[in-house]
């Protein structure tokens, strides 16, 4: 998975936008806690192979999820706006938090973050936690 299938860059107006899928994210995030993770393509054919030689070691590029989130928010650097979906997907704890520290980076160096339906509770605790002057407020919708 890249960066791709969690994250859709485009420009409205004059801003420049990313799409952040929660769903996606959090599949690729459990990936790298699974322990499974991409090994380089080998080189050669069977017919090179020495079967006699034993296997090679398996070489694996992974990334622990601090870094991994760090280069998200790296990767946002140029964008005005993010715009969040698939809330329901923040749910997890662990992901939820990383994500919120996510958003509360973003939004701290500038960028606007949009949620584009607050219909459920946990969206809007979501936005109260990067956005600490709303307190308890209700947040309308910007549909």
């Amino acid at each position: 998975m890249n960066r791709r299938d969690f994250l859709l860059f485009h420009t409205e107006d004059d801003k420049t936008v990313a799409d952040l899928s929660c769903e996606k994210l959090f599949v690729y995030y459990e990936g790298l806690n699974s322990g499974f993770h991409q090994a380089p393509e080998e080189a050669g054919t069977l017919d090179d192979a020495d079967w006699w030689a034993g296997e090679p070691p398996l070489k694996i590029n992974s990334s622990d999820p601090e870094s991994f989130f760090r280069s998200v928010l790296a990767d946002l650097k140029d964008i005005d706006s993010l715009r969040v979906l698939d809330m329901e997907w923040l749910a997890q704890g662990d992901f939820r938090i990383r994500v919120e520290t996510l958003l509360a980076a973003f939004k701290a160096k500038g960028g606007d973050v949009v949620f584009p339906s607050r219909s459920s509770s946990l969206e809007i605790e979501v936005e109260a936690s990067i956005n600490p002057s709303l307190g308890n407020q209700r947040v309308e919708s910007t549909t």
